[in-house]
């Protein structure tokens, strides 16, 4: 199976660099890199082509800068034009800390014909609202992963783990099935910019029957770059008025996003792949298998 890895700019090489030196060592030549400059102004190409020389690497400039979830679209239908099996959506300040570790996940799509998605980060359920939940007898903790500082965010893998079932996962790393995406239409466009997509794609891959996993791969994403980036800012300020988002892009579409999957939701993926019934603890009910029925009563979205 072939793999896309897209990685997006909107300034910031400087703090990429250490992340770009990481990815070219320790993933392997088979994948094509796809970097998408969102009008820039720093001379990512240049560096990329002059120092990290991937094997393949297309690459593609916008003059201005159209959102993740546009990248992330145009990132499906070059794949799909291409006959790309899967895609690879990697942000900038996400470091990979395993020899190979394109080459593993790949094994696990070839092995497993209805995986939809593999993730670094993420969790067997999903609130209302989107939000992580895990079993677990730490309070607080909402989710699996390797990173360096797992516990922090959820729980640690550990070496006997390699791979555990998932219902969402967080955004900085997530590889996709292409055919699932096609299923689904690519990335809905309805969600603004760049928050939600990561939980939407996720139930959108169990919806159309797939399983999802988290996968036990030392990482670490550091997060926040963009937000504190003054070239991000400038185009923020053009698009809401202010510098500094403060939850109303994201509180937007996590309206869109409830709306949408208030059928389905809370949702739990059991060990072995099954949903879950029975109450959450927190005064409502797991909804079992409810996210693989068309539900005519949900109401489309409005943009």
């Amino acid at each position: 199976m072939n793999l896309v890895i897209m990685i997006p700019f909107i300034n910031g090489l400087r703090m990429a660099m250490p992340m770009l030196g990481s990815l070219k060592y320790n993933t392997s030549d088979s994948p094509e890199w796809l970097i998408i400059d969102n009008g820039s102004t720093d001379p990512v190409e240049k560096y990329i082509m002059n120092y990290v020389k991937p094997k393949r690497m297309s690459y593609i400039r916008n003059d201005i800068n159209p959102g993740l979830i546009a990248n992330n679209n145009f990132a499906y239908n070059y794949c799909k034009d291409n006959g790309i099996d899967l895609l690879c959506l990697l942000h900038n300040d996400c470091f990979i800390y395993e020899k190979g570790w394109d080459q593993r996940i790949v094994s696990y799509f070839e092995k497993m014909p209805d995986l939809g998605i593999a993730g670094f980060f993420g969790a067997q359920g999903c609130h209302v609202d989107g939000g992580r939940m895990q079993d677990t007898n730490f309070p607080g903790r909402s989710g699996y992963s390797e990173m360096l500082e797992a516990e922090l965010h959820g729980m640690r893998m550990g070496v006997n783990m390699p791979w555990r079932p998932a219902a969402i996962f967080d955004s900085f790393c997530m590889v996709f099935r292409v055919e699932m995406l096609k299923k689904c239409n690519g990335f809905d466009t309805r969600y603004k910019w760049h928050h939600f997509y990561d939980r939407d794609s996720s139930l959108q891959s169990l919806r159309q029957g797939y399983k999802n996993i988290i996968v036990n791969v030392p990482n670490h994403h550091i997060g926040g770059l963009t937000n504190e980036n003054p070239f991000y800012q400038e185009w923020l300020l053009k698009q809401i008025g202010s510098k500094m988002e403060d939850g109303v892009v994201h509180n937007e579409n996590k309206e869109k996003f409830m709306k949408k999957w208030e059928f389905a939701l809370p949702l739990y993926v059991n060990d072995d792949f099954t949903f879950r019934t029975g109450p959450t603890g927190l005064g409502m009910d797991y909804k079992g298998d409810s996210i693989l029925k068309v539900v005519s009563k949900v109401e489309p979205l409005k943009k």
